[in-house]
């Protein structure tokens, strides 16, 4: 079988913009993102007006930072930059979530009521579960693990072939209890695709909402997140945004707003922050709502230098080719007796590709020997080729892992 085309190879053009992909050959971006000079021009503009203004450059340029985020988010999203929420990494933003549901916990009648008009029945009862799957990321479930005392009542759903989660699995665990399901769009590990939309509506269907981590999928599969139906969407620059840590993200659907008010708070998250009112708390109207403390403003530099550069190719060129380095990793990797563990069709997955391996960590440190940057986790080296690699670094990390990966961990012809 021929190999598949990599579309869109002008964008190899943008390899000399991310350094370190001249000093290895690096296929982890689901990790960790290379950085673009862009980023790095733009911290050292955060440098120079400290420098230069000291306190001032709050007002003068910062905040204005921090709203040029949000709009660079929002129009990742489709959303206005208004209804956008910054956090330092998707477990607070998590926390703040969790925070505003403690009330359908409690069965509320006002917040029940409020859900109702929101356009999600859940009834009158209390609605102590959260539903999470055995694929998703720990942040998720730890989330409300640690919400036990408090009545609260995680439940896992198993996934029947260790790579995805069909939406059978979802209906068996959602029930009049639910209050939640929170899943991930693209499983961190063997990089299956969540279709949210017929997801979501299974969830109102019931009476319960749905929360989004989509670390593994921003920046690489086009979202329209108001058109999914998720009530709550996380996610980050770290990953396939290039745009490094410090910098989380999250939307919670407007018309929600009222129903779901967060108990942990922070002075960015006041309507009025600049009036310093200690005895009086008005959440901001929008996104700010579900926001904490100061928001790291050199973080934010650099995430912008990031989403400026994915603007400029665009989420669906950047998915296209990320998809087609997938394809040509897994057809390589069957024709070296490498065993796939992963979806394979592009339709159904993220950017993730992972060979089975019982003892990953060794074949992970000798390909780093080669100069070759992976990562691994149980059972699996995870790869996971972005936008900026090349046809030939794909073939060479098929090459070295037939040298490194042990025969037992092959496939039996």
């Amino acid at each position: 079988m021929s190999p598949p085309v990599v579309r869109h190879a002008d964008l190899i053009r943008h390899r000399d913009e991310f350094p370190l992909l001249g000093a290895s050959v690096y296929l982890n971006t689901c990790s960790l993102g290379a950085r673009t000079e862009r980023s790095r021009r733009r911290l050292d503009a955060f440098l120079a007006d400290w420098d230069e203004l000291g306190a001032r450059a709050w007002y003068k340029r910062w905040l204005g930072e921090l709203d040029g985020l949000r709009e660079d988010i929002g129009g990742l999203l489709g959303v206005p930059g208004s209804e956008i929420t910054l956090a330092p990494n998707v477990s607070t933003a998590l926390a703040v979530l969790a925070s505003a549901l403690d009330p359908i916990h409690r069965g509320d009648r006002a917040t029940l009521e409020l859900l109702a008009a929101a356009g999600v029945a859940a009834g009158a009862e209390p609605r102590t579960r959260v539903v999470t799957t055995a694929l998703d990321f720990p942040t998720i479930g730890h989330q409300w693990l640690a919400r036990a005392p408090l009545g609260v009542e995680l439940v896992m759903v198993p996934s029947p072939d260790g790579l995805t989660v069909p939406l059978d699995a979802f209906a068996e665990a959602i029930d009049e209890r639910t209050a939640l399901v929170a899943t991930g769009h693209v499983y961190f590990t063997t990089g299956a695709l969540n279709e949210l939309r017929p997801l979501a509506d299974l969830c109102h269907g019931r009476g319960a909402l749905l929360l989004v981590d989509a670390y593994q999928a921003t920046g690489i599969i086009p979202t329209d997140v108001a058109a999914t139906g998720v009530d709550a969407y996380v996610s980050g620059t770290l990953k396939w945004l290039f745009g490094g840590p410090g910098t989380a993200f999250g939307w919670v659907r407007p018309a929600l707003h009222e129903a779901l008010r967060p108990t942990t708070t922070g002075w960015f998250s006041s309507a009025h922050q600049f009036d310093f009112a200690v005895d009086e708390l008005a959440l901001a109207p929008d996104g700010r709502a579900y926001e904490l403390g100061t928001p790291s403003v050199p973080s934010a530099a650099i995430a912008r230098g990031g989403l400026e550069l994915v603007r400029e190719i665009g989420v669906e060129r950047l998915g296209e080719r990320t998809l087609d380095l997938g394809d040509l990793l897994i057809g390589l990797a069957d024709d070296a007796g490498l065993v796939v563990k992963g979806v394979r069709a592009a339709a159904a997955r993220g950017g993730i590709v992972s060979i089975a391996v019982a003892d990953p960590k060794p074949v992970v440190d000798a390909l780093a020997a080669d100069g070759i940057i992976v990562d691994y986790r149980p059972g699996v080296v995870r790869c996971s080729p972005a936008f900026y690699n090349t046809d030939g670094e794909v073939r060479l990390l098929v090459d070295r892992l037939a040298a490194h990966v042990p025969a037992e961990d092959r496939r039996v012809s």
